[in-house]
């Protein structure tokens, strides 16, 4: 089932016993929670038909919550977060009398586990939740479908948006909607009264994602701003980031400019290398704008240059601030 058809079936009021979400999106995920509470739980008495537990919650504990009768209502909502049974390894007597459980699981309750990453299927656990429960993917949205959500949520405050601008917000901030949801909160307040978002709106106030600071380091660093990179590296340690996270991040970069530089060389076209390198469109045109710049030979030397620096680190040879500050010199000389 996708998230559309999830939602559409909750309000047609046709809800499942047992679901499990799982997927990156959060934002979604997190909505789709928010709709089944809104359609189980009647107003007022939300916390006495409503069980929450974390990853350590014991099968039992899941079995006794979704027996419980619901107060003045038709369903309890049980939410299981992370269930650590789904990731371990065998089944214990316990998790045997779960699966039973699961062939009758009481009408009275929506059981509904939520994970980040799909449980894996070989486990004899997950097999029977794969038979008994809805399983609903959410997924990071496609570029389309990014245009048509940030023109659905500016809409109600009075507001479009060009299709540029969401290619922005989206390099800034990447694809994850809890990001994109705040960052268009300010793009609206910035735009005021003025009808239409652009690109320039969305350049003033919103604030990079570090993907976005990696990729304007490497920029500037082969403009020869090395003043600005330094100062783009000494915003992310300063929020947060390690060097060591940098590191991984400028690799990655690197990584992905020398695969298009190299893939480019070989006559393949823009759509070809998204696809063989899983990259949406936007992400893909603007790195191949980047990587044009260099020759394959300097991409490859830069590319190397950050696995060396991994690797003098993780041997202890470097600390890892001299490592990266070498780097900074070394990706400036790039050609």
């Amino acid at each position: 089932m996708t998230s559309d058809q999830l939602f559409r079936s909750i309000k047609a009021g046709d809800i499942r016993p047992a679901y499990v979400f799982y997927g990156p999106e959060v934002y979604v995920r997190d909505r789709a929670v928010a709709a089944l509470r809104q359609k189980l739980l009647p107003e007022g008495l939300e916390q006495l038909n409503e069980n929450l537990f974390d990853s350590a919650a014991s099968a039992v504990d899941l079995m006794d919550a979704a027996e419980t009768l619901p107060l003045m209502g038709e369903r309890r909502l049980v939410i299981v977060r992370s269930w650590a049974a789904l990731g371990a390894r065998g089944d214990s007597a316990e998790i045997e009398r779960f699966i039973k459980w699961l062939e009758n699981i009481p009408e009275t309750c929506c059981l509904v586990f939520v994970n980040a990453d799909a449980p894996d299927t070989r486990k004899k656990l997950t097999q029977a939740l794969k038979s008994k429960a809805e399983w609903v993917e959410f997924a990071l949205l496609s570029d389309a479908d990014l245009l048509r959500w940030c023109a659905r949520e500016v809409r109600p405050l009075g507001h479009t948006i060009r299709p540029e601008a969401v290619e922005q917000l989206v390099f800034m901030t990447g694809r994850a909607l809890t990001a994109i949801s705040l960052e268009l909160d300010k793009v609206c307040a910035y735009a005021g009264d003025r009808e239409e978002i652009t690109r320039e709106d969305v350049e003033a106030v919103v604030t990079p994602g570090t993907e976005c600071t990696v990729f304007q380091m490497i920029d500037c660093l082969m403009k020869g701003q090395s003043g600005r990179a330094q100062t783009l590296l000494k915003n992310m340690l300063e929020n947060g980031e390690t060097r060591i996270g940098t590191l991984a991040m400028l690799t990655r970069q690197l990584r992905m400019l020398t695969h298009i530089r190299l893939l480019r060389a070989q006559g393949q076209t823009l759509p070809e290398i998204e696809r063989k390198l899983s990259l949406n469109h936007y992400a893909a045109t603007r790195a191949a704008d980047q990587a044009g710049r260099f020759t394959a030979e300097g991409l490859e030397a830069g590319y190397k240059a950050c696995v060396d620096a991994d690797y003098a680190i993780k041997s202890g040879r470097v600390r890892d601030v001299a490592a990266l500050d070498r780097l900074m010199i070394q990706l400036s000389a790039m050609k």
